[in-house]
């Protein structure tokens, strides 16, 4: 998957994305890890940074759909 960071200065080719809070903080980020890079070996970029679950969850939801119906376009984080 094709994914421009929500900050637009990035992108990256994903093979797995996962939603997390982060230790101290409100908010909740969507990470993806690259390609030729494992869970535990590196690789991993913020994708995106939500006030709540529930809007990254929303914009989970949303990357899931764009690549049902593209699987081979460019998602843009929002």
């Amino acid at each position: 998957m094709l994914i421009r960071t929500q900050s637009g200065e990035a992108l990256a080719e994903i093979v797995h994305a996962y939603m997390s809070e982060m230790m101290g903080e409100t908010d909740y980020y969507i990470f993806g890890i690259c390609a030729g890079h494992g869970v535990f070996s590196g690789g991993k970029i913020t994708l995106g940074i939500y006030k709540s679950k529930d809007k990254a969850k929303t914009e989970l939801d949303a990357m899931t759909d764009f690549f049902e119906k593209n699987p081979n376009g460019v998602y843009r984080m929002r």
